[in-house]
């Protein structure tokens, strides 16, 4: 007797079974993957941030700083200073990257002052603190610090949950 063609019904359910279980564990890695990623970018844009106004401090001849606010979530004002009279040229949020994100600490200096100055000479002040830096966090614990020394190297390490 022949059998016939196709396919049983248990056969096609687990099929479909095994399909859902893959594309869920696919999901959820694409999730957490997609928010590390997220922090990542934020961290490399505050970065960015400090080695152009650190070339522009340099090239304009006069000095830049970005004051950081990190009352929840947290957002830093890039200024220009002219004397005395200081200029705010952009607002950023690193939460723009994905929600989630924010600016745990930012601390410049023995006195852990909130703002780095960009001199004209190239180099940063206040220096001398514990962590010349900002920390970002995100929703899944994972945390970014981008560290700056006396001469405006910036560093970015992660750590990734």
């Amino acid at each position: 007797m022949k059998r016939p063609k196709g396919f049983t019904l248990v056969e096609l359910m687990i099929v479909v079974f095994l399909l859902a279980f893959m594309s869920t564990i696919a999901g959820l890695w694409l999730q957490s993957y997609t928010i590390n990623r997220n922090l990542r970018s934020a961290a490399r844009d505050i970065a960015s941030d400090f080695a152009i106004f650190k070339e522009r401090a340099v090239s304009d001849n006069i000095t830049y700083q970005i004051a950081f606010d990190i009352t929840a979530p947290g957002s830093y004002t890039i200024q220009s200073v002219v004397g005395v009279v200081v200029t705010d040229l952009a607002t950023k949020r690193p939460s723009s990257f994905g929600s989630g994100i924010t600016i745990v600490s930012a601390t410049f200096g023995a006195g852990a002052s909130p703002t780095v100055i960009f001199n004209p000479r190239g180099t940063i002040s206040p220096l001398g603190g514990a962590l010349d830096g900002v920390v970002l966090r995100n929703s899944r614990a994972s945390q970014a610090t981008i560290t700056v020394n006396m001469t405006g190297r910036t560093y970015v390490t992660f750590n990734i949950v």
